[in-house]
């Protein structure tokens, strides 16, 4: 069997992927947690009259809500570079592990094999080839079957567990969505109780407060989605690639090669 030429490499390309994971969010944290003397410096008028705010002003115009999406925004980051060391091919697979296994299999030690990979600590890969080696009395197809539902199996755990970062990607916007109604809410509620009529501007300015909630929501959640989708295709690639190498590792029982 032809194994994935797109295999995941460790090292650099490990490297880079954290790197590239965690840029997306970074600059959301920097936005949700700007210092107080930024804030001074956007207290001053811009040539055109506007309030020029300050990063950390439009964090505080969000409010407990705006407090709430920042804490997510900390957590998504967190959960990003988790998935990018965890979910890989020198942790799913690692090829001391491959090499050992093989060569167990090769000599028929199907015991030992089963003992080694029955411990709790073995790896996608180890996981795969032990349910099939569980099968071999009944033939190679029902390895292979065994193993490939191993692999879905496993592959399903990696899924909800990469999960959390699509709830976080729902939740932001909403939570946003939420801070906006209330600020809107605020603002109309002071201008209906306001005596003389009702000043535009301090309608404009309420609106514009209330509505950074959503700013802030769908900046942790554009990338936060993003990751998301490129962890899920991760674990299809990996999981594909764990399944290859496993059915090529216990070829010698296509050949009858057995044990006890």
């Amino acid at each position: 069997m032809n194994k994935p030429t797109n295999s995941i490499t460790p090292g650099s390309a490990s490297k880079a992927a954290v790197f590239k994971a965690t840029a997306l969010l970074l600059p959301t944290v920097f936005l949700l947690s700007a210092t107080p003397a930024a804030a001074q410096e956007g207290a001053a008028k811009a040539a055109n009259g506007a309030l020029n705010y300050s990063l950390m002003d439009l964090v505080q115009f969000g409010g407990i809500v705006g407090y709430v999406i920042l804490m997510l925004s900390v957590v998504a980051v967190a959960l990003i570079v988790e998935y990018t060391l965890s979910i890989r091919r020198k942790t799913l697979m690692p090829e001391e592990e491959r090499l050992d296994l093989r060569k167990m299999l090769d000599e028929g030690r199907f015991d030992e094999l089963r003992a080694k990979t029955g411990s709790g600590e073995s790896s996608f890969f180890g996981r795969v080839v032990s349910a099939g080696v569980k099968e071999h009395d009944r033939g190679y197809e029902a390895v292979v079957k065994a193993m490939e539902d191993s692999a879905d199996e496993n592959a399903g755990r990696l899924l909800r567990k990469i999960e959390h970062l699509n709830m976080i990607a729902n939740i932001a916007p909403m939570l946003g969505l939420l801070g906006t109604v209330m600020g809107m809410v605020n603002s109309f509620n002071q201008i209906s109780v306001a005596v003389g009529g009702v000043d535009p501007r301090r309608l404009a300015g309420g609106i514009f407060e209330a509505l950074m909630t959503t700013v802030m929501g769908l900046i942790v959640a554009i990338p936060s989605l993003y990751a998301f989708g490129m962890f899920r295709n991760r674990v299809d690639a990996l999981s594909a690639e764990v399944v290859a190498e496993a059915e090529d590792a216990v070829s010698p029982l296509r050949n009858g090669i057995g044990g006890k």
